[in-house]
């Protein structure tokens, strides 16, 4: 989304300790389906208002740093703890524990004990979508570097699509380090990788044979399966499998440590309506064949149907990694424009 939306109440409740003084407008930078729609219940909710900047994360993170003598933003929510990590070690992050939120088990590993960000949900990367009826489903990450594949595979490009790094990351990591990743990705190109710029255009070349396997967000690869499921195509038939180890992909919801008092105090206030069952009911109906096919993080939430049916991995099966991401979020710019020069 390149829009920037503004949400306002025109009987916006006073947020400042003056009676008649307007409420300090939130601004909140999001890169998730479903914030226009969580932004819109938290003004109602509050009466604060709130400008929406809703970018892909590429985009979302290269303002942030433009930014970054005159940071413009109280909230920034998307895909991935790298860059979440980054600001922190940089000291752009106010530490906040939201009020009375109880998170479920895989929700406590994913929370920095300081509390620099929260993480209201996780999805997977990658899932691999192939098209079953024309090639085989491939069981390793080695089965990509074949001839059957060649030419054939498509990603993402990580400069714009905000879940692609943490999953180069993962993959580096279990690989055994950033050479070893870069190593792999260079025989991938090598054998014909297709490079798009998010999970929209990479499955748009697999649904017209551009490509025969995708690799995508569990979310957007859910959301493939069950759309052609419905409503079949001949010669099309999308499947999806998880290759070990998939990784653990986490949403990021931070506040800005440089912003205004009254900014921070609304920020802290959008956090905990995130974290809020209201919060938690918006963001899983808000996007329902996009970024609602998550998995919760808090305590008695349950993932939508579709995610409950989807066959993909758990924490507990030994097939999900979850990565370091101060590790790797110092080293994502780097590694981004690595891949820009040398594979995209």
């Amino acid at each position: 989304m390149a829009a920037v939306i503004a949400l306002t109440m025109s009987t916006a409740v006073a947020f400042t300790t003056t009676a008649h003084a307007a409420p300090e407008t939130l601004n909140v930078y999001a890169a998730l389906d479903y914030s226009t729609d969580v932004t819109k219940g938290f003004t109602a909710k509050t009466g604060i208002p709130v400008n929406l900047v809703a970018l892909s994360t590429g985009p979302l993170l290269a303002k942030i740093q433009a930014e970054k003598n005159n940071p413009q933003w109280g909230i920034y929510w998307a895909d991935g703890a790298e860059p979440c990590a980054a600001f922190d070690l940089d000291k752009q992050l106010l530490p906040y524990q939201a009020k009375g939120v109880r998170f479920n088990a895989v929700g406590l590993k994913l929370q920095p004990k300081s509390h620099p960000y929260a993480v209201p949900g996780y999805t997977e990367m990658v899932g691999v979508v192939y098209n079953s009826a024309k090639i085989s489903a491939p069981k390793s990450w080695d089965d990509l570097l074949t001839a059957g594949y060649k030419g054939k595979v498509g990603m993402n490009n990580p400069s714009i699509s905000g879940p692609t790094f943490p999953f180069i990351a993962g993959l580096m990591d279990q690989m055994g380090g950033e050479q070893a990743g870069k190593d792999y990705l260079t025989k991938l190109k090598a054998n014909g990788l297709v490079v798009n710029a998010k999970n929209g255009p990479t499955l748009h070349a697999l649904e017209v044979g551009n490509i025969q396997v995708a690799l995508v967000q569990s979310s957007a690869a859910i959301n493939e399966v069950n759309t052609f499921k419905a409503k079949p195509v001949a010669g099309f038939s999308p499947k999806v499998v998880f290759l070990s180890k998939t990784t653990l992909l986490p949403s990021c919801l931070a506040i800005d440590a440089h912003a205004s008092a009254a900014q921070q105090s609304a920020s802290k206030q959008f956090v905990d309506y995130v974290l809020s069952s209201e919060g938690q009911d918006l963001m899983a109906k808000g996007a329902p064949a996009g970024d609602s096919l998550f998995w919760p993080t808090v305590q008695g939430r349950s993932p939508i149907l579709a995610v409950r049916t989807a066959s993909t991995p758990t924490l507990s099966s030994g097939k999900v990694a979850i990565v370091n991401p101060y590790t790797w979020g110092p080293l994502q710019g780097e590694v981004d424009d690595w891949f820009t020069k040398n594979i995209a």
